[in-house]
């Protein structure tokens, strides 16, 4: 159903499978862009259903509309800074770069932050600075692990990315059209957009993971894996919000901070990112034979424990959640670490 809404009502909308168009009269350019719906002059068209019950707004009847009665609003199209932290995958590695180059949007760059691989990450990377204009490869000099090799990241963004995104070089993304659909769904200009997930097993795609959140606190508690959310550029590299180094588990405490500083979010219910469960060199399946992983633990308990601290008094609500989970790390730093919570 199409319902009509106006500046009195268009803030209400629902995240429901209706569509909203947004109904104007004399309002500026700037502030139509602002609502992210389509628009239309009240005087100029009348084909659209009207849920009066709801929305207190006038409009004469119902009818199909059609693409030639709407007053169409320019789509922005974001620039988006992929992040790609390796070490040693390259057997992934040109199946992660060829799922980018195959995107039908082209607005992006790519940042490949070479975490010191001692086999031919590099060179099978390189193989696509032809094929992908706007990669970047950076080989660092000292040992990071993935926190550490985004931060880096971070600093061979170009000036005019307006959104960072993360991917693994031993993963890829959904289909050719993932980036178009994360590029549908920034036009409301969130802080965040959380991303559905599939995962690769036993030769299968299958979708693993869509967010469905109401606010801020499901969200905290929700996926914290970094392929799982598309961030603001200003906020993804805000000082509060870099992620941990010299961790293997340095993702859920960044997405903690994430949450908490964020002021609004968009929803992507539907995959776009693969994630690789074949891979048998992957941290979460050597896991019990890393002893990084155990030591990571620790780090991880001291962490937590470190952003409740900082954030506390601040929300009852995110005070509850992060002391909770204060608990379950130390219990697990206690029982030899071979979770992530």
């Amino acid at each position: 159903m199409k319902i009509g809404v106006d500046k009195n009502s268009y803030k209400k909308i629902k995240d429901d499978e209706n569509e909203y168009i947004y109904l104007f009269k004399n309002e500026k350019l700037e502030d139509l862009l602002k609502t992210g719906l389509h628009c239309i002059r009240y005087n100029i068209c009348d084909y659209v259903d009207i849920n009066t019950t709801d929305y207190n707004v006038d409009c004469l009847k119902k009818c199909k509309i059609t693409d030639k009665d709407w007053n169409k609003i320019e789509k922005k199209n974001y620039k988006i800074g992929i992040i790609i932290p390796n070490c040693n995958y390259e057997h992934t590695v040109e199946k992660c770069l060829k799922s980018i180059e195959r995107q039908t949007y082209k607005n992006y760059e790519v940042i490949f932050i070479d975490d010191m691989s001692m086999d031919r990450s590099v060179y099978y990377a390189s193989k696509f600075e032809d094929k992908l204009t706007k990669l970047k490869i950076i080989s660092l000099r000292q040992k990071r692990l993935n926190g550490g090799a985004r931060n880096e990241g971070y600093l061979y963004l170009s000036n005019d990315v307006d959104y960072v995104y993360y991917i693994d070089s031993d993963d890829w993304f959904y289909d050719e059209n993932s980036l178009e659909e994360i590029n549908n769904k920034l036009q409301k200009d969130p802080d965040v957009l959380f991303v559905g997930l599939a995962d690769y097993k036993n030769g299968k795609t299958k979708e693993c993971y869509i967010p469905n959140f109401k606010d801020k606190y499901q969200a905290i508690r929700g996926w914290s894996g970094s392929c799982g959310k598309v961030i603001k550029k200003e906020l993804a590299t805000r000082q509060e919000c870099l992620y941990k180094e010299g961790t293997l588990k340095e993702d859920r405490n960044q997405h903690c901070a994430i949450c908490f500083y964020m002021k609004n979010f968009e929803l992507l219910k539907k995959p776009i990112y693969v994630w690789n469960k074949e891979n048998r060199k992957s941290i979460t399946t050597v896991r019990s034979k890393n002893i990084l992983w155990k030591t990571s633990t620790i780090r991880h308990y001291a962490d937590t424990l470190e952003l409740y601290l900082k954030l506390k008094g601040q929300d009852l609500e995110i005070d509850k959640y992060l002391k909770e989970r204060v608990e379950k790390t130390k219990k697990e730093m206690l029982e030899g670490g071979d979770r992530q919570w």
